[in-house]
């Protein structure tokens, strides 16, 4: 506990420290000013933004954006990944296109996009998607491909089919690795949802940013990023959450309801 508080404090200090040298440096440098603002002024801009503009509203949409692809990303992902561990086949055939896929800039299907969903909240999902989905694919395939093959074999001596091993052993010894692909996927979402509202928008943080920054606001621009900061905060201690409690989906997929229990 005293580690911790250490710990804090020294992040504190830190942060005030170099929060007091940007309000001088501002203060003092008109030029500095104009390329940074202060903290003051990005204070100012954040409360009329809470206040008087409806922030909460770009927040909620933006929000909306990423979680819907984070969701389905990582579902669509996951579930072609474990798929690919059931079927040796389908794995070698499609390795070379995923391989390929991923390692294209989200930035180069945009205009795509906007062909196929449009402008509207179905795009930045798309895009958010997209995003997303890869990464989830390697995590759950590279997760399918490490479980013990001790399991494995034990499941195959009793007479267990492939689909079956799949569901006693393969899926419930990837479900933290998932869990874990959805937590760290929550900035790609949140990157595809901001690329999706930069393209087009009227409304959501990233629509936000890019107006204050055609306008030469700066400390606007700087309001606007801390919604995106809070946003991914709040995202990633939920997806913490939801991986602490993994167990309860291991026990629903491999464990017999009688023999449930709550870990220590």
């Amino acid at each position: 506990m005293k580690v911790k508080l250490k710990v804090i404090s020294i992040q504190l200090c830190l942060l005030l420290f170099l929060l007091v040298i940007w309000e001088i440096a501002g203060r003092i440098s008109p030029r500095m000013f104009f390329v940074l603002g202060t903290p003051t002024a990005v204070a100012l801009e954040l409360w009329k933004l809470l206040y008087r503009e409806g922030f909460h509203v770009h927040v909620f949409v933006t929000a909306a954006e990423a979680l819907s692809g984070l969701f389905l990303g990582t579902a669509i992902g996951s579930m072609f990944g474990l798929y690919l561990w059931y079927s040796d086949t389908a794995a070698r055939v499609t390795r070379p296109f995923i391989v390929g896929l991923g390692t294209l800039p989200i930035f180069a299907f945009a205009p795509l996009m906007i062909i196929w969903f449009g402008i509207g909240f179905q795009m930045k999902a798309a895009m958010a998607t997209f995003a997303t989905i890869f990464f989830a694919f390697a995590q759950s395939y590279r997760a399918a491909r490490s479980v013990a093959s001790e399991y494995v074999e034990f499941l195959k001596g009793m007479g267990a089919s492939r689909w079956q091993v799949m569901w006693k052993a393969i899926v419930p010894g990837s479900i933290t690795s998932v869990l874990g692909s959805m937590r760290m996927n929550v900035g790609l979402a949140l990157l595809g949802a901001f690329i999706g509202e930069f393209i087009a928008s009227n409304q959501g943080l990233g629509f936000l940013i890019l107006r204050a920054a055609s306008l030469y606001n700066v400390p606007r621009a700087f309001a606007a990023a801390i919604g995106i900061m809070s946003l991914a905060l709040m995202l990633d201690l939920i997806g913490a959450l939801i991986e602490q409690r993994s167990y309860f989906l291991v026990q629903l997929l491999s464990v017999n309801k009688q023999l449930w229990r709550k870990p220590r």
